[in-house]
């Protein structure tokens, strides 16, 4: 029972640390709030779930940079059958660099994924590591190059936003340029008491 009480303890701890609003943050969002005709009515009659309610909602044209991503779904979007050279090995040292920088190029992706569950694609280096690694690479006949999937890799690492989080971000918000997240998470009902 203990561990237990002491397990859900430690969760509401992170949760509400990795979720909980600044003071700046609150002031930014205040008038955003209270711009929107139906929360000033829920900010005058004290509903502060419908304002946290509101600002949880997601904003489906908005995209941000995810925090965290399970490396398998990475693998899952590679073209994995590019990373081979598609002529037969004839004996030249041209074929010999091509099938080196395809192994290089693969090497790369190993590097930046294996033994790790999750990565942090907001990073932008490992974003241009994953780019560089599975793009132009020299595996077609005579060495044309081929995609290793980069455009449905980059597309499982951004995702849409809340309102609070879209308010709060940093960058254009689009697919081609996702925003980059300075809040991430819920905001609560009594974070949003903090708005009226």
């Amino acid at each position: 029972m203990k561990k237990i009480l002491l397990a859900l303890c430690l969760f509401f701890t992170l949760f509400s640390a990795f979720a909980e609003l600044t003071e700046s943050q609150i002031a930014t969002l205040t008038p955003i709030v209270m711009a929107q005709p139906a929360l000033v009515i829920a900010a005058n009659t004290g509903d502060n779930y419908a304002i946290s309610d509101w600002l949880n909602t997601r904003d489906e044209a908005f995209y941000v940079w995810k925090t965290y991503l399970q490396t398998q779904d990475i693998f899952d979007n590679i073209t994995w059958a590019n990373f081979t050279p598609q002529d037969a090995p004839d004996g030249t040292q041209a074929w010999a660099n091509r099938s080196l920088a395809c192994q290089g190029k693969q090497f790369n992706v190993q590097t930046l994924l294996t033994g790790r569950e999750s990565i942090n694609p907001s990073k932008q280096k490992i974003r241009d590591g994953l780019q560089d690694a599975l793009t132009a690479i020299p595996s077609g006949a005579n060495g044309a190059t081929k995609a290793g999937g980069w455009n449905t890799v980059v597309a499982v690492m951004y995702r849409t936003a809340t309102r609070a989080e879209k308010y709060l971000s940093a960058g254009t918000g689009t697919t081609a340029s996702p925003a980059m997240l300075v809040f991430e998470g819920f905001v609560t009902a009594q974070e949003a008491s903090l708005m009226r």
